[in-house]
């Protein structure tokens, strides 16, 4: 029995089964950094919609670099093929109490090829912000869905990631005016539960990660004229991703009636 255990505690401590686990490592977290791309932070202030206001605007995702490599092997990642991934965002604002702001936003990406990467995306998000005076404080929910299909182990091949996504996260901000432009720099964290699915289309491999991410933000928004919205945010998810968001969008009113 001792010969047994001395024999098992050999094979554990090998440098090859560390070897193995540090590659399953490395698959599971080049997952969860594919699905965190994805993920929908505000990159928004919080309180910036009235009631019937909406706003219609393109997201400019900031691909950083990403270390592909899995044991002996060198994975092909997304900053291997793009940059940046656009992505447009609808925001529309909802009925609240005096002193506060509803909204409710949604996102969706066909799928549609780009440099051997299709992403077909759908995602929806919803808050209410306590607005007393310049002061804006939100909370925020949101969900993702998404498959996309790129080359990964081999550029031969299309592999498939399929994620799923549940956050919600809380903001401040402070908004002033300055001349034309109304200015809000504002801060917030949360936390985001991803799942993972990888399937490797050449020998139908699959890994799956599970995964719950803090997630921290910090940007600024300005409003020029009431109608011209431009953001800029830093993600942060601590150990896995670091990157800019950009968002440009055109402001409209929906008819006529008191906005809070």
């Amino acid at each position: 029995m001792r010969r047994a255990l001395a024999a098992a505690a050999l094979l554990l401590a090998a440098p090859g089964a560390a070897r193995a686990q540090t590659m399953l490592d490395q698959e599971d977290r080049l997952i969860q950094i594919h699905a965190l791309l994805l993920d929908l932070p505000p990159v928004e202030a919080p309180g910036a919609w009235r009631w019937r206001e909406a706003g219609l605007g393109l997201e400019l995702v900031a691909i950083p670099t990403i270390d592909g490599t899995t044991g002996s092997n060198r994975q092909i990642t997304a900053s291997d093929r793009i940059r940046a991934f656009p992505r447009p965002r609808l925001a529309v604002g909802l009925p609240a109490p005096d002193g506060f702001r509803a909204f409710a936003g949604l996102s969706y990406v066909p799928p549609v090829e780009v440099r051997e990467i299709t992403v077909h995306l759908v995602a929806a998000e919803a808050g209410i912000a306590w607005t007393p005076g310049p002061l804006r404080l939100e909370l925020r929910g949101h969900a993702l869905a998404a498959r996309t299909e790129s080359p990964v182990t081999d550029p031969a091949t299309r592999d498939t990631l399929r994620a799923g996504e549940l956050g919600v996260d809380l903001s401040a901000g402070w908004e002033a005016a300055l001349g034309p432009v109304r200015l809000t720099p504002y801060a917030g964290a949360g936390l985001t539960r991803l799942s993972g699915d990888f399937r490797v289309t050449s020998d139908g491999t699959r890994l799956e990660s599970r995964y719950t991410a803090a997630a921290f933000h910090a940007g600024l928004r300005a409003l020029l004229s009431r109608h011209v919205e431009g953001v800029v945010e830093w993600d942060l998810y601590p150990g896995r991703l670091v990157h800019p968001r950009f968002r440009v969008s055109w402001v409209v009113e929906l008819g006529a009636g008191p906005r809070s």
